[in-house]
């Protein structure tokens, strides 16, 4: 027994040792979706710009059109409350107010009553996980650990605003309080997790709010930024992308907040290869603005239906409604515009599986004007988003025109 003693002391200091490195707390975990894999290979962190700066000083009144911008539906009364409380929350921790705007629209889609959805587990605005907080968050206070100078440090704030259940952040206000202050949590602690915990490569601490300490994917934090990029455009904060050069013309991006991502390429096969991708795909949301990539007129706004060239001419969101949209074919309702070059062909381009057309044939729209708005008309079992196609004499690559402004690997395309 005593030749053991030894043993058992060298065991006990190591542990003490393994103890200083080891964070003293259980992993915290949100319950989300498995990552996608082939959406996870489409782009890399190096391909992203840096984010856009968020202004010093924010109009409250300003925040709230962005809000009613993105959001959709939200009445202005209710814009101008989510506004103020986000402001006043976002500076009390000293967050990002645009983060938790963006929040707010990417997590609960503006809904104070969102709960366990596809995005996530999680109640209210921005889906809070309450069960990924026990440990931080009792009686008023907010608790969390840091690394500093090889020991854990304990930090503390008050949080006792509103009582942290999942009843009251079904609240609008006490959501926004929460949230607020869980990114501060993570604002402050994400560079310690980071270092203790196996991660995913990330851009952002966000990611911990989407997945708690361990990082599992950073495709869900591209889309928070996204929609951050957005609302910033939307604050007027933001002028967007940088537009590109190409056979002489100027062209912009078709959706809000670009970069975006591409998850379908020109080329792709359809159908059992029977038929090939004329466009590319990019991610996006149901309802998005669609946007002219430059300015031209409008030679086609219509519908696909079934069959070679079959495509008819139509006026009016009522006209386009009375088409059973089952009955439509792949390219569902769609726009093209014709952009004249100068001594070269002409460059058309067209939108596809929208749900709003915004114009009609004959129209002439300017570079950045509505087309429409993102659908999935025509589409059997996709998820909705935005078909861009561009032609001249022959089929051209939107990837190859507009890099920069669209993003991915084409390698990461499985068909």
């Amino acid at each position: 027994m005593r030749a053991r003693w030894p043993v058992l002391i060298l065991m006990c200091l190591s542990m003490l040792l393994m103890g200083n490195e080891r964070p003293p707390w259980y992993a915290r975990r949100r319950a989300m979706p498995r990552p996608n894999r082939i959406a996870q290979a489409r782009v890399a962190i190096a391909d992203w710009p840096p984010e856009p700066e968020s202004p010093a000083q924010v109009d409250p009144d300003r925040l709230a059109a962005a809000l009613r911008e993105i959001c959709g539906w939200m009445p202005q009364r209710r814009s101008e409350r989510y506004a103020g409380w986000i402001l006043e929350h976002a500076a009390t921790f000293d967050v990002d107010p645009f983060l938790v705007a963006a929040l707010v629209y990417r997590e609960g889609r503006c809904r104070a009553d969102a709960e366990n959805g596809d995005r996530g587990s999680g109640t209210g605005l921005t889906l809070i996980d309450t069960r990924m907080y026990w440990e931080n968050l009792r009686r008023g206070t907010l608790s969390y650990r840091v690394r500093e100078n090889d020991r854990w440090v304990e930090r503390e704030e008050t949080v006792d605003a509103f009582p942290f259940n999942g009843p009251r952040l079904g609240s609008p206000e006490p959501n926004i309080y929460f949230a607020a202050a869980l990114l501060h949590l993570w604002k402050e602690q994400h560079e310690t997790v980071d270092a203790h915990f196996e991660q995913a490569p990330h851009r952002h601490f966000i990611s911990h709010w989407l997945w708690g300490d361990r990082v599992r994917s950073d495709r869900q934090e591209d889309r928070i930024l996204l929609e951050r990029r957005r609302i910033l455009e939307y604050y007027g904060a933001h002028d967007g992308a940088r537009p590109v050069q190409w056979g002489g013309l100027t062209f912009g991006c078709p959706l809000d907040g670009c970069p975006r991502v591409i998850s379908s390429w020109v080329g792709s096969e359809r159908d059992g290869g029977s038929r090939h991708h004329r466009g590319v795909d990019l991610e996006s949301l149901p309802g998005e603005p669609v946007r002219a990539i430059a300015g031209g007129l409008v030679v086609f706004a219509g519908v696909d239906l079934p069959g070679g060239q079959n495509h008819r001419q139509l006026r009016g969101q009522a006209a386009f409604e009375a088409i059973d949209d089952d009955t439509l074919g792949a390219g569902g309702r769609y726009v093209c515009v014709r952009t004249q070059r100068e001594g070269l062909h002409s460059v058309r381009h067209c939108y596809m599986h929208l749900e709003r057309v915004d114009v009609a044939y004959g129209d002439h729209v300017e570079a950045g004007g509505s087309i429409g708005s993102v659908g999935r008309t025509g589409m059997q079992r996709s998820a909705a988003h935005l078909h861009l196609e561009m032609s001249t004499e022959h089929l051209e690559d939107p990837a190859e025109i507009l890099y920069g402004l669209l993003l991915g690997h084409r390698d990461a395309d499985p068909l």
